[in-house]
């Protein structure tokens, strides 16, 4: 065959599913072609975290600490560092961002791309392939995390998904593109968001369960040891390449509240605890048991806790009716409390798809082998683990017993592994249809069975949904309080409302499934029209659900965007009128701790981060909390913002902020950390420090008080910290900066000095009289240790993708010149 041949017929399909995928994207968020951008809470909420730690980096200085939240913490999980002195990723991260620079079309498209490529690697016919990815892509809760800006979660769904593909292709023996494939989107994907790469590698534990069966079976042990260890081999080498990152990450996990429960006695807490993140606090977003019907009805739930019921609802109208105008009650309408599940609230549901449902059952039915009960397996652990506190049998038993499960929070976040086992076992079922591999009678015997099943419950759903649920709330004592009865009724209304309307919207879409199907079956649709037929009715099903929860009302321009941060009143008086260079604020007018706004621009006591240090969240518990002073005044809280009599934020100097540092005349020993949190209460801490016992080796008994002591700050970068000191006598200073025990490193005109812990959580440092500079600089050993293996690990990488494009042009070129018609066959 001719080159040009060549290039038509075997590169043709992928190109047309690119210009398809692109298409899709480009429809579905449109306002990106008129310059606007997701206003999503979570990524306006990271910009405000990093802002701090990223023009550090943008003026020469990367950054792995910041000091703008929580009086100061790493920013691993935040960003603003490099692991590396060169990005070895750029090469990868720009392919498979497809050269987007839109953040949303990047992510659609990675959804599109990655799951064709894993459906490709089971060996779906190309046409089939874009089908499927479409199905699994339009999955709601894929979409409600791009507009609640959980942009690292949907990087890690979209690109683990090839390594499921290349995994198979490993075990089909096709090594070089399996472990490539694993590689490089182990590389791209693992370390972007870790419990999903987690819940990734539980649905491949399951698989391959599948796999052992299957060469135990054939006595094909030498088949099944040379596959495990190529993939365990590939995922180790994308796992490396970030090995700074996981051992920075990992020392930082110690001391965070994920590391493990409080180190101070609490009564009554014993059973809530640990080695991770306490029971209540990681299983509070769990899934109900009933809500898992969501999955089959979008609305079995009420769709979200704010949701816009619109003006055609019962709630609009019996606003109007009740004499309230209609402009304000379209403007109440659109936040309505409809939900009435288990969870605290939700943007919401997990909506598989009608029709994958339908699918999925048919594959239950006609797929056989392994695989079938291992896609089930994983589906129905993933449901059940994301009931959470709702099931605490199976939840408690893999925090007790499964490494690392017990460190992530919101549980219901494993179904993801459902949305992608589902609509693949659908879709193997369909492959097997189009193989030819099905008697037609014993087929759609098992399609009225399926069809049965899914739009069966579906119509108990829709003609009975009002006897059988009462449509309410754990939560609706918080929903309904000053609510009248009659918006209340109206309300539960609405929730009837929706679960029938929905059950039957699903039933009618499992009926078009099943009928498109059975003309297939009958051979009065080609393969080609009933695939794309296929496709468009699950557009259909799917695209409307989505856009209830992600659609042009999401995106913003960038001036509007940007305005979030645009400076307030007191703000821009701080700003201009204050001298410090490094000082805090407490911002009361705000959730404190659960917001991170303030740190755009100041150096906050409070913030947003899900992983907390674990000692600053006993300092938040103990004692910020309940407003000890003495402890806001080391932590040099300068100012306290308040709202004033008309609402205003009012910043509130704070006159015994204690400043940067400070020598001490004496230090306590606790033996426990309760003692050591305890003492704050009491000891004057502008004079007296106290510390754990395993530091008392630091302790100068000889500490007196001298008035000439001064210590001041001269320059300010979140990892670099310089001051000067003066004393006629030893000291020791206690510095108003987070402890931190791995990476910051003391300097004493320059030869490096130990410090240690006071006061819970501050730093010490003794110093000899006389006259001193003194630095701290973070220089984490973690990152700089692991550089070796991350290089080790690229170079094979590298060696891996130019061995594999190389190895495919040789094969081109040998059968080009055998005269063999050729295509991408490889993958």
């Amino acid at each position: 065959m001719d080159q040009k041949r060549f290039s038509v017929k075997s590169v043709l399909p992928y190109g047309v599913a690119l210009v398809i995928f692109l298409a899709l994207t480009l429809v579905y968020a449109s306002p990106v072609l008129m310059g606007k951008v997701v206003q999503a809470g979570d990524h306006v909420s990271w910009q405000g975290m990093v802002h701090e730690a990223m023009m550090s980096k943008d003026s020469g200085n990367p950054t792995w600490w910041t000091g703008s939240m929580f009086s100061g913490m790493p920013s691993y999980q935040i960003g603003g560092g490099s692991y590396l002195p060169v990005d070895l990723t750029l090469p990868f991260t720009k392919i498979s961002r497809f050269f987007l620079g839109n953040e949303t079309l990047f992510y659609l498209m990675g959804y599109f791309f990655c799951f064709f490529l894993m459906l490709k690697c089971f060996r779906l016919k190309t046409n089939l392939a874009i089908a499927g990815s479409i199905a699994i892509t339009f999955s709601s809760y894929f979409f409600i995390i791009i507009a609640a800006g959980h942009n690292t979660k949907v990087e890690s769904i979209a690109l683990l998904a090839p390594v499921v593909g290349g995994f198979f292709l490993i075990f089909r023996k096709r090594y070089l593109w399996g472990a490539l494939l694993t590689a490089v989107y182990v590389m791209l994907g693992v370390m972007k968001h870790p419990q999903i790469a987690y819940y990734y590698c539980i649905m491949i534990a399951v698989l391959g369960c599948a796999e052992l069966y299957i060469h135990i079976k054939e006595k094909r042990y030498k088949d099944l040891g040379l596959a495990c260890l190529v993939f365990l081999g590939a995922f180790l080498v994308g796992v490396g390449a970030w090995y700074p990152k996981y051992k920075a990450n990992m020392e930082y996990m110690s001391e965070t509240m994920r590391g493990g429960h409080s180190e101070l006695v609490k009564e009554n807490d014993e059973k809530n605890k640990t080695e991770g993140l306490d029971l209540d606090y990681a299983t509070a977003w769990s899934y109900g048991v009933g809500e898992t019907f969501t999955l089959l009805v979008p609305g079995f739930m009420g769709n979200a806790s704010g949701y816009d019921v619109g003006v055609d609802s019962e709630v609009y109208k019996s606003l109007v009716d009740h004499g309230v105008s209609r402009r304000e009650a379209a403007q109440y309408a659109k936040h309505m409390p409809t939900y009435w599940g288990d969870q605290p609230f939700t943007a919401g549901p997990v909506y598989v798809g009608a029709i994958v449902c339908f699918l999925f059952v048919l594959g239950l039915c006609i797929v056989e082998g392994p695989y079938k009960w291992a896609l089930l397996a994983a589906t129905v652990m993933s449901i059940m683990l994301s009931w959470g506190h709702n099931f605490m049998p199976l939840t408690d038993f893999f925090f007790k017993y499964f490494p690392m499960y017990n460190k992530f929070r919101a549980v219901s976040s494993i179904l993801v592994v459902a949305e992608v086992t589902m609509p693949l076992l659908g879709f193997l079922a369909l492959k097997k249809i189009m193989d030819g591999e099905m008697e037609k009678k014993d087929l759609l015997k098992k399609m009225c069975i399926s069809a049965g099943v899914t739009g069966g419950l579906c119509l108990i759903f829709s003609l009975l949904g009002g006897a059988l649920f009462d449509f309410s709330s754990v939560n609706d004592a918080q929903n309904f309080k000053n609510l009248p009865d009659w918006l209340v009724s109206s309300i539960m209304d609405e929730r009837e409302s929706m679960l029938r309307s929905d059950a039957f919207r699903s039933f009618l879409f499992i009926a078009a499934a099943f009928a498109l199907l059975w003309l297939y079956v009958k051979d009065k649709l080609k393969a080609n029209i009933f695939v794309l037929l296929l496709g468009v009715f699950v557009l259909l099903d799917m695209w409307p659900i989505n856009k209830r929860y992600f659609n042009n009302d999401n995106f913003v321009t960038v001036k509007e965007e940007k305005n979030y941060f645009k400076k307030l009143p007191w703000e821009e008086q701080l700003l201009s009128s204050e001298t410090d260079i490094n000082y805090r604020v407490l911002n009361l007018t705000t959730n404190t701790f659960n917001e991170s706004r303030t740190s755009y621009y100041f150096k906050s006591i409070g913030g947003y981060h899900a992983a907390k240090l674990r000692r600053y969240q006993d300092l938040i518990e103990e004692h910020i909390s309940k407003f000890n002073m003495p402890v806001l005044n080391m932590l040099n809280t300068k100012y306290v913002i308040t709202k004033g009599q008309d609402g205003q934020a009012i910043p509130q100097r704070n006159p015994d902020a204690m400043g940067n540092a400070w020598f001490v005349d004496s230090i306590v020993v606790a033996n426990t950390p309760n003692e050591e949190s305890d003492a704050l209460k009491t000891i004057n801490v502008k004079n007296t420090a106290v510390t754990d016992v395993k530091f008392s080796e630091f302790v100068n008994s000889n500490l007196s008080h001298d008035s000439s002591a001064v210590v001041k700050e001269l320059t300010y970068a979140p990892n670099k910290l310089v001051y000067e000191s003066q004393s006629e006598k030893d000291g020791t200073i206690v510095f108003s900066e987070v402890y931190y025990p791995y990476g910051w490193k003391a300097y004493i005109d320059g030869q490096e000095t130990p410090h240690f812990r006071v006061n819970y959580l501050l730093r010490a440092l003794n110093v000899p009289s006389g006259k001193h500079s003194i630095e701290f600089i973070f220089d984490p050993d973690s990152i700089k240790n692991a550089r070796p293996i991350a290089y080790i690990c690229f170079a094979i990488l590298y060696g891996l993708v130019f061995f594999a494009l190389g190895s495919w042009i040789y094969g081109l070129v040998r059968k080009r010149r055998d005269g063999e018609e050729t295509g991408l066959t490889n993958l």
